[in-house]
């Protein structure tokens, strides 16, 4: 059983627990929505959990010298709550074809805390960090556009995106694990800790503690 690190980015939307600061023009979006753009709440989990990664990960800065971690991108790296919003406005729901458009737009703001704890990471270990998100592959250049405007994007990271539907987020990790296909010129990696926001980011055989 490999031994890691899980950092899970809560985004349970118990919006009756809160209180909300909303903007008049936010008035009519959905409870959800306001919670998740608007509540103080949110923004303190989120740097809680990337200040709770920092520390956790002190003597890795100090023992390992190449600490590769996995992230997902959408709503752990990158805040996509203006595509909710269009959504709502529109009467639409989810479709891939919006979806890309979005992507392609390249207005994807930051989660809390993020860019905080990758600065940190990479300043302190220049390792890399390996991207599974399932954005479409078509996608990736506008991705890392995106992350260049946030100022997040480094060349030496690496991406994996989603290139069909058999091409699962279990068949990725698989490649880092083992060196393979995608990750063949890399080699074997020993992933020392995950960021999420869903299940589906950790592997199976993980011990959860969050």
């Amino acid at each position: 059983m490999r031994p890691h690190l899980i950092f899970f980015i809560i985004l349970s939307l118990f919006t009756s627990c809160f209180d909300l600061t909303v903007n008049e023009k936010d008035n009519n979006l959905p409870n959800d929505v306001r919670w998740f753009t608007n509540s103080s709440e949110y923004v303190a989990i989120c740097q809680q959990t990337y200040m709770n990664a920092l520390s956790s990960m002190q003597s890795v800065f100090l023992n390992t010298t190449n600490p590769i971690i996995i992230m997902d991108l959408d709503e752990t790296v990158l805040d996509n709550s203006k595509y909710q919003i269009d959504l709502f406005l529109n009467n639409t729901q989810y479709n891939e074809i919006s979806w890309d458009y979005f992507v392609n737009k390249e207005i994807s703001d930051l989660v809390p805390g993020a860019k905080d704890f990758i600065t940190v990471y990479k300043k302190y270990t220049n390792a890399r960090i390996i991207y599974i998100s399932n954005r479409s592959y078509a996608t990736l250049e506008a991705t890392k556009n995106n992350m260049k405007k946030l100022g997040i994007y480094f060349e030496d990271d690496i991406f994996l995106l989603r290139k069909d539907k058999e091409d699962t987020k279990v068949v990725r990790r698989n490649e880092v694990f083992n060196g393979s296909n995608r990750m063949s010129q890399y080699g074997p990696q020993k992933v020392f800790a995950y960021f999420g926001d869903a299940i589906g980011d950790f592997p199976k055989d993980t011990n959860y503690e969050f």
